[in-house]
């Protein structure tokens, strides 16, 4: 069983503190994501990395990158893409070419076989979310792909901009190594 992590006015109603609001309702969105991800792993037999990886190059122009590019867009260390193309690569999803202008560097390219396991992997999740999603209002489910890609793009400006360093925080709250940034901060 999943529990709601959100803690939240419903929505329409006075919010006197938006952004921190935003920044609630999303934590409590990637814990229940996370738990649900847990949960689902063994049922659907889907890892997170490499899918996230399948993603990632779908999106890509061409169907195709870098493997340092798609650690960034899978949100991970370019050694854990390292680790995982080796198994894509050896289950015929993914395939590695060499760049022509860069010997050093490759491009990775999505097969078709790739794009059928990821289509059949988001079939799934999808007809996980549908049921789920019975009893939510249809305006909002249409609402929520286009508020979600704006929520992105101003996590991405956010990112940019760079947040100060809070010296303040006790021992505990700050990141193991202060030489990268935590992305479990909220």
């Amino acid at each position: 069983m999943v529990t709601s992590f959100a803690t939240r006015p419903a929505a329409g109603t006075d919010r006197p503190d938006g952004p921190a609001e935003v920044i609630a309702a999303l934590t409590s969105l990637i814990r229940a994501s996370r738990a649900v991800a847990r949960q689902r792993h063994d049922q659907l037999g889907a890892s997170g990395t490499p899918v996230a990886v399948l993603k990632a190059l779908s999106r890509a122009t061409g169907g195709r990158d870098r493997p340092g590019d798609l650690a960034v867009a899978a949100g991970v260390a370019p050694s854990v893409v390292s680790r995982v193309l080796p198994r894509l690569e050896e289950d015929g999803l993914v395939t590695r070419e060499r760049d022509e202008h860069d010997a050093r560097s490759c491009h990775i390219i999505l097969t078709d076989s790739g794009r059928e396991q990821l289509a059949a992997i988001q079939r799934e999740y999808a007809e996980l979310l549908g049921a789920a999603l019975d009893g939510v209002p249809e305006e909002e489910v249409e609402r929520m792909p286009g508020t979600l890609a704006h929520l992105e793009q101003a996590l991405l400006r956010a990112a940019a901009q760079g947040a100060p360093r809070h010296s303040g925080l006790a021992p505990s709250l700050r990141p193991a190594t202060t030489n990268h940034p935590t992305t479990e901060s909220q």
